[in-house]
C-alpha cells in the first residue's frame, strides 16, 4: 500500500491534517499583510508563496489581499485539505513539493512566509537544512521581497515560564521540542550572513489554538488537540497516559485553572509565536 508523503522531520501530519484545523488557527494575519505593505508595490499587485502551507488556512487569507498566491507543501493530506477550503480561486497555485528544492525560476515572488515550519525541517542541532531553506528563500525572492517566518522563541517555548499552559506537565518532551527551535537571535544571525537586510521582529496578534484550549484543560487529552500539537509527536503512550493523570490531578486540585490564568497573562505580553521578517538586497 502507497504511503501518503509526509514533509515533517519528526510528526505525521497526514493524519494530523484531518482535524487540524478544529483546534488550531492562524495566527498573526494583519501583521502579515502590514509587513508585505512595506514593500515597494502594493500587496493587491505581489505574488505571494508559501512554503509548508499545511492545511491552508494562512494562505486562504492572503490570496484574498494578493494578486496571486503560490503554495509549495510536503504533506498530500495537507495538499487536499487546502485544495477544498480554496475551492475554485484562480489566484491560487498549489503544488506538492520540498520547500528546501523549489521549482520556481530566480526572483519570481514580491514575498514569502512560513508559518510554524521551521521546527519540522531539521534533526541535527546545527540545523543544515534551515541554511538550505534560507539560500532558496533568497533565490526565489525579487530583490526588495520579503521573507516572513512565523516562529517561536525559547522564551515562548520554555515549560515553566513560557506562552503554553500544557507544557509544564511534559517537561522533557519540551525540551526536545525546543531544541527543534533555533533561537531567535541565531536565526536573525543566518540571515545576517546570507546579506537579507532590515531584519525585524514581531510579536503577532491573535491565538495558535482554537478558545477551548484556553478555557477548558480537559481540551488537551482529546487525542485531536494532541494531533495538532508537534509536542505530542515526541511523547510514547505510556508518557501521554502519566500526564493525563497529572492533568486530572491538576484540575481536581483546581491548580490547572490558576495555571491557566497565569500563563494567559504572560501571555498577553510575550505572544504565542514571533514573526521574523528580512529582504533580500536590491
Amino acid at each position: 500500500m502507497n504511503q501518503k508523503r509526509n514533509a515533517s522531520a519528526f510528526c505525521n501530519y497526514n493524519e494530523s491534517f484531518t482535524q487540524y484545523d478544529q483546534n488550531r488557527q492562524p495566527n498573526g494575519l494583519q501583521e502579515l499583510l502590514q509587513i508585505f505593505g512595506q514593500s515597494r508595490i502594493p500587496v493587491g499587485e505581489q505574488t505571494i508563496l508559501e512554503g509548508g502551507f499545511g492545511t491552508g488556512s494562512y494562505l486562504n487569507y492572503i490570496r484574498r489581499h494578493a494578486k496571486a498566491v503560490y503554495g509549495v507543501e510536503g504533506s498530500e493530506q495537507g495538499f487536499q485539505e487546502t485544495g477544498i477550503k480554496i475551492g475554485d480561486a484562480e489566484n491560487v497555485h498549489l503544488q506538492m513539493g520540498n520547500i528546501l528544492d523549489l521549482s520556481f525560476a530566480d526572483e519570481f515572488f514580491d514575498a514569502y512566509m512560513v508559518n510554524q515550519v521551521l521546527h519540522h525541517l531539521d534533526t541535527e542541532n546545527t540545523y543544515p537544512n534551515l541554511t538550505k531553506f534560507l539560500k532558496e528563500s533568497r533565490r526565489v525572492l525579487k530583490p526588495g521581497g520579503v521573507l516572513t517566518i512565523n516562529t517561536c522563541s525559547q522564551e515562548q517555548l520554555d515549560p515553566h515560564t513560557g506562552a503554553y499552559w500544557n507544557y509544564r506537565y511534559p517537561q522533557n518532551a519540551v525540551r526536545a521540542l525546543q531544541k527543534k527551535y533555533i533561537s531567535v537571535e541565531a536565526l536573525i544571525s543566518r540571515l545576517e550572513k546570507l546579506n537579507f537586510t532590515d531584519i525585524s521582529t514581531t510579536i503577532p496578534s491573535g491565538r495558535l489554538f482554537q478558545e477551548s484550549y484556553y478555557r477548558d484543560p480537559e481540551s488537551i487529552l482529546v487525542p485531536a488537540f494532541q494531533k495538532a500539537d508537534s509536542l505530542y509527536c515526541l511523547l510514547s503512550e505510556s508518557e501521554i497516559r502519566e500526564i493525563t493523570a497529572l492533568i486530572h490531578t491538576a484540575i481536581d486540585d483546581g491548580s490547572a485553572y490558576q495555571h491557566m490564568y497565569n500563563v494567559a497573562e504572560r501571555v498577553d505580553n510575550m505572544g504565542e509565536a514571533i514573526i521574523v521578517s528580512a529582504r533580500n538586497p536590491m
